[in-house]
């Protein structure tokens, strides 16, 4: 065991793992410089590329010698840096939380990433160890939690005590086994598959012919152009619609590996100090939500997900995701009564829901219609008049236009019930956001020209660790001032 208070350095493989991240893109870059790129050097590929891995390789081992760490009594010291010295002191006290991230490459390595949770300027790397042996990681996160815990007072000073805290297993409060974790993927619709093709042709272009996206091209490629030549209409549209369902079943299946990626394996424990949360199929994650820097939770579901009595709880925090989520999921897909259990650790409530909160002024859905459609009615027309008479088949997808605004405009409620404020957004996707009063740091009231022409107002609350604030939209003026008046008493 790595004694406290010396120096100690990265494990000597961390510099296998920063090269395997570099050389995919120093490969796409040689295979570009090898087959489009100035003909005196394609010859000279083979020479650039071993100078290149030297050069990675070399400069991977002096950022490797030139960073190390150590354990004060009073602090964790990070040094950095090859020419320029960087040396950061993070006192336990600041340190929100240690979490550990462990990738396919780590895991067979025996070797986890240390990440430590500060809040500083809501930034998620305020210490990064890149990588250790998982002994020494976990070891590194009983051993702040335990300094952190004796400058608070909580526990003693005794190594003892660090084992009893942080290293005995606790019932969980919340797991997910394998048929939950397929079933929210079913509901996490995800085109990543073009997303990954997209990144593909977006790195190898130069080997694709420029009429690539052509529909006449992709017919060819497929071996179907002379087919859908002899279809007749009918069978053309079919065809168009076969390709749609086809795009359905590759976002379902697209849905459904992801979240089995990110979610396999998923429980939530209770700790001494908040939530801990464990994660992961092929990246492992192990992190730690302390209670007091919770500022508000957000049940979201769906019209669908809804009848089948599933929800998904995420709570905003001053602290960062592991994997840079704006909030953290600390239920994917849970029924309600698992959700208020969850909730009840936090102090947050839900006590109300749709039915019984208030609705909003019908102009939130009318008023930028009024000064938003005249511009695509105008365009199509002109288009139609000037280019070809079919564009005019476009304004039947502006009838859709209205009723998509009105029923966000249904959707959209909001509730003041005792110290806590609701608001809910979204007709497919639906947001409930639970809201303490205590985690309030501002109130504005905003109008814009119609709207104080009409006595309406918006009324944005904001909230530490939020990147966005709470709104409630077109509510009279007099209920706006009202409701910042009990925002602000409260505060």
């Amino acid at each position: 065991m790595t004694e406290v208070g010396t120096e100690q350095r990265l494990h000597p493989l961390t510099l296998l793992l920063n090269l395997s991240r570099q050389l995919p893109q120093a490969l796409i870059a040689l295979i570009a410089l090898r087959l489009s790129g100035p003909e005196e050097l394609r010859a000279w590929v083979i020479v650039i590329a071993f100078v290149a891995i030297v050069a990675m390789f070399g400069t991977g081992v002096w950022k490797w010698w030139r960073f190390s760490y150590r354990l004060d009594a009073e602090e964790l010291r990070i040094a950095s840096g090859i020419l320029n010295r960087n040396v950061r002191s993070i006192p336990y006290e600041r340190i929100q939380d240690v979490n550990l991230e462990r990738g396919p490459l780590a895991r067979m390595l025996g070797m986890a990433r240390v990440r430590l949770e500060t809040g500083s300027s809501g930034s998620g790397d305020e210490g990064v160890l890149d990588s250790v042996d998982l002994a020494e990681a976990e070891r590194l996160r009983d051993v702040i939690r335990l300094r952190k815990a004796v400058q608070a007072g909580t526990v003693s000073s005794s190594t003892e005590d660090a084992s009893d805290a942080y290293t005995t297993e606790t019932t969980p409060i919340f797991t997910m086994d394998t048929r939950r974790v397929l079933t929210a993927g079913v509901f996490n619709f995800s085109l990543v598959f073009f997303a990954i093709v997209g990144a593909l042709i977006n790195n190898l272009d130069f080997l694709l012919p420029g009429d690539i996206w052509s529909p006449r091209r992709l017919l060819d490629m497929l071996g179907l152009d002379e087919l859908f030549e002899a279809l007749d209409l009918a069978a053309r549209v079919f065809s168009v619609f076969a390709a749609l369902f086809a795009l359905v079943v590759i976002g379902l299946v697209g849905g459904i590996i992801r979240t089995v990626l990110r979610e396999y394996g998923f429980r939530l424990d209770r700790t001494e100090t908040g939530f801990r949360r464990r994660r992961g199929l092929v990246t492992l994650t192990d992190v730690v939500m302390p209670l007091h820097r919770i500022q508000a939770a957000v049940i979201a579901t769906g019209p669908v997900r809804r009848r089948l009595g599933w929800f998904g709880l995420k709570v905003q925090s001053l602290a960062s995701d592991s994997d840079q989520e704006s909030d953290h999921s600390i239920a994917p897909l849970a029924h309600s009564d698992e959700v208020r259990a969850i909730l009840g650790e936090t102090g947050i409530r839900w006590d109300t829901d749709y039915q019984a909160m208030r609705s909003v002024d019908p102009a939130m859905w009318w008023v930028p219609l009024v000064f938003a459609l005249p511009v695509p009615i105008i365009g199509i027309g002109v288009s139609a008049a000037l280019a070809n008479g079919w564009l005019v088949l476009l304004y039947a997808l502006l009838v859709l236009v209205p009723i998509i605004s009105w029923l966000h405009w249904r959707a959209h409620r909001y509730a003041l019930e005792g110290h806590q404020l609701y608001v809910r957004d979204g007709c497919w996707a639906q947001r409930l956001t639970l809201l303490p009063l205590r985690r309030v740091q501002s109130v504005d009231i905003r109008q814009s020209v119609v709207s104080r022409f009409i006595g309406l107002a918006d009324i944005s609350i904001g909230v530490a660790g939020r990147s966005s604030p709470v709104t409630v939209h077109a509510i009279p003026l007099d209920d706006a001032i009202a409701l910042r008046t009990r925002l602000l008493r409260t505060i």
